[in-house]
């Protein structure tokens, strides 16, 4: 799925497998996703696949974004997740028409050229259709890779 940020920056996001994919355990272990990241900003262009996210995050960040379609202040305006390296945080009021928000990159889903002194991110703006089609995009990449659950 492809984020469409400001002045034409872009972040592609995919989920490529689970970190370990013979682990059916349904423990955490087992719903580390490998993240694909394809970034164009103004800071660089990049790509990266690391385990940053849990199918859990995944959910996380799918009723986030369904919550800020519905013109509803989220629990948290600042997503972060178990590994710091990504975050989504809503930077103006959730009534708005367009929300703006600020997809962050650190740690391993930064360029491999990365500066500690330089924050990495795009900013996206997005009207409720937008949100709608983000969290679908999002949606479909879970339903990929679906959350394991322990077996009995």
């Amino acid at each position: 799925m492809i984020f469409s940020g400001v002045d034409s920056q872009t972040v592609e996001l995919k989920i490529t497998n689970y970190q370990f994919p013979d682990n059916q355990e349904g423990d955490w272990d087992g719903n580390w996703l490998n993240i694909y990241l394809k970034v164009d900003s103004k800071v660089g262009k990049w790509q990266t696949i690391d385990p940053s996210l849990t199918t859990w995050e995944v959910q996380e960040i799918i009723d986030w974004f369904d919550q800020l379609s519905a013109d509803k202040e989220p629990e948290f305006r600042l997503m972060t997740f178990t590994e710091p390296n990504l975050s989504f945080e809503l930077l103006n009021e959730p009534i708005e028409n367009n929300k703006l928000i600020r997809i962050k990159f650190d740690l391993e889903c930064r360029p491999k050229s990365a500066t500690d002194d330089k924050e990495y991110f795009v900013d996206i703006s997005a009207d409720r259709d937008e949100l709608i089609a983000i969290k679908k995009g999002l949606k479909d990449e879970l339903n990929k890779y679906p959350e394991r659950k322990p077996t009995a």
